[in-house]
C-alpha cells in the first residue's frame, strides 16, 4: 500500500543520533564532512604510505553548534533536505526562531558554508543573543599547517600532507580560508531579522582558494549564496527524479540513496574538473581506520556507476577518467605480480597503486579489473 503522507526528500528529527557516525553528511565532489564533526576531507588528498594511506584530516571551520541561552520553552528540529543539499538546525523559543544552515556548495565545489538566521517573534523588543560553540583549531595530524596573512577578513592556513603514498610520490598542498566565528551573535532590539554567513574555501592553490572565497563573499553580499547552491541542486534533480508508489520509508530510502550518489559526482558542465572517484563511505568519511580509509573499490564501478550512467553520462565519464588517470599505477601492479597489462587495485587512492592494508586482498581480489572494464563497456554501449 502506498503512503501518501510526508515528503520523502526531507528527513527531520527532534534530536541528533547518539552515535556520531550516523550524523548527516554534507558533501560535493571536492569537499565533505559530517555535520558537527571536527574534520573535513578533500577528494583525492590522502596521507600515509601504502598500508596506511587514508584521507587527510583537515580541521573543519564549519563545526559550529548553535544555542539560545536564557530562554524558556525551547524546541529543536534537525533537518536534512535532500532537494537542496542542506542540513538545518532550528531552535524555536518564546521570543525568537534561530536557524542554522550547513552545506557544501554544489556548483562552487571549493566552498562550504553555514549561516545563522535569527528572527524575533511579535511583541518582543529585547536584544536576542545566540551562542556559537566550536572546538575548531587549525591543526591536523595529516598536514603540516602554517598560518598566513588574512584575506578579506578571513583567516588563512596552508600546508602539505606529511607522508606520500609511495616513495617519491605527490604530497598535495592545501590552502584554506575561513570566516572567523565569534562566541555569540546578537539581534539588536530594533532589528526584526538578521542573517550571518560564514564561509570556508579550500583549494590546491592560494589563488584558487582566494578566488573561491571572494566569489562566495560576493554571492553572500547579494543574498544569493545559498540560493545559488539550491538552484544547482534543483537543476540536478530535474534530470534525475524517480517516483515510487510505496510506503514513505521506502521512498525515503530511495531519495536518500540518490542524494548521496548525486552529492559525490562532479557538478554539471565542468569538463576540466579532476575527479578522484567515489569511496563506499563517501567523502565525509575515510579517516585513518574508518570506512575503508576513503579508498575507491569495485563498488564504484559495479554498483554506483550504472545508476549515474543512466542519468548523467557526463559524470559517469568522470569516473572512467579517474581509472584512466590511475592507469600508470595499475600497470605497476601488474608488473609487480608478474602479469602483463594492467591490474587495477582492490583499493585505490591517489596513485593507482594497491593500498589495501591487508596484502592478501590486493593479491587475490582480481575481479576488480573486470569490474572496471565492464564499466567502460557499459558507457560505450549506452552512449553510442
Amino acid at each position: 500500500m502506498s503512503d501518501g503522507d510526508g515528503d520523502p526528500t526531507v528527513f527531520t528529527s527532534t534530536s541528533l543520533p547518539s552515535d556520531p557516525r550516523l550524523l548527516a553528511t554534507v558533501t560535493n565532489a571536492y569537499l565533505g564532512t559530517r555535520v558537527y564533526r571536527d574534520i573535513l576531507h578533500v577528494n583525492g588528498v590522502y596521507n600515509g604510505a601504502v598500508g596506511d594511506t587514508h584521507r587527510a584530516d583537515v580541521p573543519s571551520p564549519i563545526n559550529v553548534r548553535m544555542a539560545v541561552p536564557g530562554v524558556d520553552s525551547l524546541a529543536e528540529t534537525f533537518t536534512l533536505d535532500t532537494q537542496t543539499g542542506t542540513f538545518s538546525h532550528e531552535v524555536r523559543a518564546a521570543v525568537c526562531t534561530a536557524t542554522q544552515q550547513i552545506y557544501a556548495h554544489h556548483s562552487l565545489v571549493n566552498l562550504m558554508a553555514f549561516s545563522i538566521t535569527v528572527r524575533r517573534l511579535p511583541h518582543t523588543t529585547q536584544p536576542i543573543t545566540v551562542q556559537l560553540q566550536t572546538p575548531f583549531v587549525p591543526k591536523s595530524q595529516d598536514l603540516d599547517l602554517h598560518q598566513g596573512p588574512d584575506f578579506q577578513g578571513a583567516h588563512y592556513v596552508r600546508g602539505q600532507t606529511l607522508v606520500p603514498e609511495v616513495p617519491g610520490g605527490p604530497r598535495p598542498t592545501l590552502h584554506m580560508l575561513w570566516t572567523p566565528v565569534p562566541p555569540a551573535l546578537t539581534l539588536r532590539g530594533e532589528e526584526q531579522e538578521r542573517c550571518w554567513q560564514f564561509l570556508t574555501a579550500v583549494a590546491g592553490s592560494e589563488e584558487e582558494a582566494k578566488r573561491s572565497y571572494g566569489e562566495g563573499l560576493a554571492l553572500a553580499a547579494a543574498g544569493r549564496l545559498h540560493a545559488s547552491h539550491a538552484e544547482a541542486w534543483a537543476a540536478l534533480w530535474r534530470g534525475c527524479h524517480v517516483q515510487l508508489d510505496a510506503p514513505l520509508p521506502l521512498r525515503q530510502a530511495l531519495c536518500g540513496c540518490l542524494f548521496y550518489l548525486l552529492s559525490a559526482i562532479p557538478p554539471r558542465h565542468s569538463p576540466g574538473f579532476l575527479f578522484h572517484g567515489i569511496s563506499p563511505g563517501g567523502l565525509a568519511n575515510g579517516t585513518q581506520g574508518e570506512d575503508y580509509w576513503g579508498h575507491v573499490f569495485w563498488d564504484q564501478d559495479t554498483w554506483m556507476f550504472p545508476n549515474i550512467l543512466l542519468f548523467y553520462p557526463e559524470a559517469a565519464r568522470a569516473i572512467l577518467e579517474y581509472r584512466i588517470h590511475m592507469l600508470e599505477g595499475a600497470l605497476h601492479n601488474a608488473r609487480e605480480q608478474g602479469f602483463q597489462g594492467a591490474k587495477f587495485p582492490w583499493e585505490s587512492a591517489a596513485t593507482g597503486r594497491e593500498v589495501c592494508p591487508e596484502e592478501i586482498y590486493g593479491a587475490q581480489e582480481i575481479h576488480i579489473t573486470g569490474d572496471v572494464l565492464m564499466a567502460f563497456e557499459q558507457y560505450y554501449r549506452t552512449t553510442q
